[in-house]
């Protein structure tokens, strides 16, 4: 099985939030062996059909069977799950601690998540279209843009909560955006920490909110998400150096936040529709 990190986001020293692909070409394999049990869900969007799964939870077998593409399968990972996949296997592989996801139903009002259930049958066009996102995302997003990560981990953390811990979240009202003081605040700190490593946490504890109710207050204020507004900005910023210094590209990419030359040529190309040499020599001519 052949293993890509997707995305890692940490609490202290302990992972709380991991996306990997997983890819195989083999056609049998061996029955997983045991690992350490621990408080934690796992869960595996299917890219291509699998063939058959044999499943087993505390050495009962549940069920060996095929799966749809599309189709999402979950395990608790405290009851030694164990797994036989025949045929070729490729698909998207959650894992969440426990803890990330009571903080979350917390933060919210809501009770503790005790299980993950998923329906062998039903696809989840939702989750499909967050996998192609996260798997199209420059690797480079998840180094250079903490905003960007806790963005998707939000993201992804709520949505298996509400969708398969049954965790009810009340949406924001009508008039949930951020108060004028709120707006101003969060905008301050992204513009004056532009190359800083700034998580949504640090922006909504300064708003006096928490950050999944800051992160869609923002979009709903601003129109657009905290990572995206940091990236415009940064982008703005970078056009100001273009135009005003002869700095050389790699130092202007570190100022504005974007970490290296390569990643800032990306994002400008793919924003502006030239690089950022061709456009400071067409807009200095």
């Amino acid at each position: 099985m052949v293993s890509q990190s997707i995305l890692q986001v940490s609490k202290g020293d302990r992972l709380s939030l991991a996306v990997t692909r997983l890819t195989c070409m083999r056609q049998d394999r061996e029955r997983t062996v045991l690992i350490e049990p621990e408080a934690a869900f796992s869960a595996t969007y299917k890219l291509k059909d699998v063939e058959e799964h044999e499943f087993w939870l505390n050495g009962r077998m549940r069920y060996a069977r095929g799966f749809a593409a599309g189709t999402v399968s979950a395990a608790d990972l405290s009851e030694d799950p164990r797994s036989r996949i025949r045929g070729p296997f490729d698909g998207v592989q959650f894992y969440m601690r426990k803890e990330a996801l009571d903080d979350l139903a917390y933060e919210r009002g809501a009770s503790p998540i005790s299980t993950l259930r998923a329906l062998p049958d039903a696809s989840d066009p939702i989750l499909g279209s967050m996998c192609a996102f996260l798997l199209s995302a420059p690797p480079e997003m998840a180094q250079t843009n903490q905003l960007f990560v806790d963005q998707m981990a939000l993201s992804l953390l709520t949505y298996f909560a509400e969708g398969y811990g049954g965790m009810h979240v009340p949406p924001i009202p009508p008039n949930g955006s951020l108060a004028a003081w709120q707006e101003r605040r969060a905008k301050e700190i992204l513009h004056s920490r532009l190359a800083a490593r700034l998580t949504i946490a640090d922006v909504a504890r300064e708003c006096n909110l928490t950050p999944s109710y800051f992160a869609k207050a923002f979009r709903r204020t601003t129109g657009m998400s905290p990572h995206q507004y940091l990236t415009h900005i940064r982008l703005e910023e970078a056009k100001d150096l273009l135009l005003s210094s002869t700095l050389p590209l790699a130092d202007i990419a570190l100022i504005c936040g974007f970490g290296d030359q390569s990643y800032f040529t990306r994002v400008f190309t793919r924003s502006v529709g030239a690089s950022p040499g061709a456009w400071r020599r067409s807009m200095l001519r």
